[in-house]
């Protein structure tokens, strides 16, 4: 999700005292006022703007944005359209998570296999874009989409995604990465507090009420967490010896699942909304909109003034969850034995990118008797 205009940076300091982590700040420097754009508008500009304004995950963008319009207006999502955006939401997800692990891991992979990764992300991004095409266009073509969802599928198992599980394919990219996940044990294991659509009316309702809840979301008693990691199937998989190699396995599993469910649902139609998306009424005269994107959990809500205009407009992204300054990452990081200089720069950029912020990120680590 990063901004079109001035994306803003994670900072991640973190000081250490004979290895261990004893201090983790947490500090992002993004864009403010970005949703008073939204403020004004007719409610059916909002999905145009919101894909225009966002980089990253603009298709989830829009979606959210859809969803959140139509529930202010009492409106629904008829099922032809439900159907269109699931297509374009996990082909998004799915290109999404790959172009991340791929090109942000902080170790360089052999020269053969980035030369082979390119390859096959070029071609997952132009599937993608071609299933996204597709379900906006007014008739869909059957062949054509299904035709974009197989070379998805190819350029993901050359990236390494099998056809079952989440074990990567040997000789590939994603194989590489967790070879190197699995070597760097510095994380304990960590259960993580899964921010689920349990959670969107609580979330919702503080999201109208805190000015700041945006920026600073959180859930009385939890360490709420979003993304692959924390969806059914994430922390319950394959358990390695190395918290990263659980955190990475997660991931090419949701690709995995996500895949399947383009398949069965190009195939049959059929697909399971809920996994994907929620929405309803917010308090006032408001609605929302909450997608599973990429990153975890993306909440849009808006609302209608007598006019018929927009009155309010708010949007909560994942990386607010899980780079929270008393968040999941800052938790599993907090007490960890991640060593001294370059090699705990490392390992806490590995782990900064399993949780897959939506803006780039710095790391600096320091000796407690030079903080």
């Amino acid at each position: 999700m990063t901004f079109l205009l001035g994306a803003g940076v994670i900072r991640i300091d973190v000081t250490v005292s004979r290895a261990l982590a004893c201090s983790v700040a947490v500090k992002a420097n993004r864009p403010q006022g970005l949703t008073r754009m939204f403020v004004g508008r007719r409610p059916e500009e909002a999905p145009l703007l919101a894909g225009q304004v966002f980089s990253l995950c603009s298709f989830s963008q829009s979606v959210a944005a859809r969803l959140a319009v139509l529930n202010a207006a009492d409106l629904p999502m008829g099922d032809d359209e439900r159907r269109r955006a699931a297509a374009g939401l996990l082909a998004e997800r799915i290109f999404e998570s790959l172009r991340a692990l791929i090109l942000h891991w902080p170790v360089s992979l052999p020269e053969p296999l980035t030369a082979a990764a390119g390859k096959h992300l070029r071609e997952a991004l132009a599937a993608s874009q071609a299933i996204i095409a597709e379900v906006k266009a007014k008739d869909v073509d059957r062949q054509r989409l299904a035709a974009a969802a197989a070379r998805l599928s190819g350029a993901a198992t050359g990236l390494g995604i099998p056809a079952q599980g989440s074990m990567p394919l040997a000789g590939t990219a994603c194989a590489a990465i967790l070879g190197d996940a699995t070597s760097d044990h510095a994380f304990a294991g960590r259960r993580p507090d899964r921010l689920t659509i349990a959670d969107d009316a609580e979330v919702v309702a503080r999201l109208c009420d805190e000015a700041d809840y945006a920026a600073l979301p959180h859930l009385s008693g939890r360490i709420a967490e979003t993304g692959a990691y924390s969806r059914p199937g994430g922390a319950d998989g394959n358990r390695q010896s190395s918290h990263l190699a659980d955190r990475f396995l997660a991931r090419t599993g949701d690709v995995g699942r996500c895949l399947g469910a383009l398949h069965a649902l190009v195939e049959t139609g059929e697909q399971d909304w809920a996994l994907l998306a929620d929405s309803g009424p917010s308090p006032g005269v408001g609605g929302y909109g909450a997608v599973e994107c990429a990153r975890g959990r993306l909440y849009h809500q808006a609302e209608l003034g007598a006019d018929g205009r927009l009155s309010a407009y708010r949007i909560l992204a994942p990386t607010e969850w899980n780079f929270h300054p008393a968040g999941p990452f800052v938790e599993t990081v907090l007490s960890s034995r991640i060593g001294t200089g370059e090699m705990a720069v490392r390992s806490v950029s590995r782990l900064a990118v399993l949780f897959d912020p939506c803006v780039a990120f710095e790391v600096d680590v320091r000796e407690a008797t030079h903080a």
